[in-house]
């Protein structure tokens, strides 16, 4: 018995017809179009973003210029710039008092990378001030982690320190969050104008819990009430650090490099005559000596020295001094206010050629 393979049935007797094919995907690269009037109502009113990678408006705060006109007052020949980790440990009066040259800092807690790199570029030599040297204080990872305190929580301190636009650091966030491809959804978003829309679906999905659990009227006293509740100043003091482990991603130096801003912190010291030194601050150690560190740390912080001093900048790391010990430190990582000075006077001390 013969078979025979069947046809698709073309009701109306009719070849297709070329056009008809070519209609489908013209119409997949229009119809979204659409969305450029609903994203321009949405945006009408909204200030632009300084990093559109993260959202294309952003309600930020006012640039602070605190910290620059101190930098301009001071004309320091050192600069020091990081979180609490340079907060619990140096006295930068004290360190001027020592060096015998003019010291000082750009030290905001609860900062990452990203608002380090911004304190270079739009304080320091914004002030119009080129010191000799920029030491970045750090933990770990975080040199080559920008998303680390770029979150909703504490992205309001990097708004203080950004330009109107920073398209070094937007472009580090946009590597990091779509890969060595993000340059794609950024021109699909240039020709449909999708984000906004995408971003305003998100917020009434983050609203609609309060909104159901309280109803409209008493949504956002909720919304508020639990953040009051669950604010880092309702936190009691911990023994355990704030930073990741390092034991996915993180921990893979040359994966991460380029998707940080790393190279472009060092460029921009080298470009305007300014040494950076990066200050690897001993984690909390245990009462037997320094803290444990992984095999994948262990390589990571070779591999972050290596690159960094063939850049020609400079790496210092305190992990495993025995200067340090653990009676020195408070919670997590920090240090004890009352041993400032004294880290200040060794910090001076290890590092005198710098100071020289």
């Amino acid at each position: 018995m013969s078979s025979a393979v069947s046809s698709p049935v073309n009701p109306s007797g009719r070849p297709p017809r070329p056009w008809a094919l070519a209609l489908l995907p013209c119409l997949a690269l229009c119809l979204p179009l659409l969305l450029r009037p609903v994203a321009a109502t949405l945006t009408a009113d909204a200030t632009p973003s300084y990093l559109p990678s993260l959202g294309a408006t952003y309600a930020r705060r006012a640039f602070d210029p605190t910290f620059r006109e101190d930098i301009r007052r001071i004309q320091p020949k050192y600069v020091l710039i990081g979180d609490s980790m340079l907060g619990s440990r140096i006295d930068p009066r004290h360190l001027s008092y020592v060096i015998k040259q003019q010291a000082w800092w750009v030290m905001q807690p609860g900062t990452g990378p990203a608002y380090w790199y911004l304190a270079l570029k739009n304080v320091v030599l914004g002030a119009n001030v080129r010191p000799k040297v920029v030491f970045v204080f750090f933990r770990d990872f975080n040199m080559t982690d920008v998303m680390f305190r770029l979150d909703d929580q504490f992205r309001w301190s990097v708004d203080t320190v950004a330009g109107p636009i920073e398209p070094e650091l937007d472009r580090a966030v946009a590597r990091r969050l779509e890969g060595t491809w993000y340059r794609v959804p950024r021109a699909l978003d240039a020709v449909y104008g999708y984000r906004p829309v995408r971003e305003a679906a998100d917020q009434a999905l983050r609203r609609w819990p309060p909104r159901l659990l309280a109803g409209p009227a008493h949504a956002e006293t909720l919304q508020s009430h639990l953040n009051t509740i669950f604010a880092l100043d309702k936190l009691r003091p911990a023994l355990a650090a704030d930073i990741a482990s390092g034991d996915g991603e993180l921990g893979d130096f040359h994966r991460m490099l380029p998707r940080s801003i790393l190279p472009d912190f060092i460029a921009l010291a080298r470009a305007n005559g300014v040494t950076l030194c990066l200050v690897r601050v001993q984690r909390r150690p245990g009462p037997d000596g320094p803290p444990p560190q992984s095999t994948i740390l262990q390589r990571y912080v070779a591999d972050l020295r290596t690159y960094v001093e063939r850049s020609g900048a400079l790496f210092h790391d305190d992990t495993g001094d025995p200067d340090y010990p653990l009676d020195w430190y408070t919670d997590g990582d920090h240090m004890a206010g009352r041993h400032r000075q004294r880290y200040t006077e060794l910090f001076a001390q290890k590092l005198a050629d710098v100071f020289r």
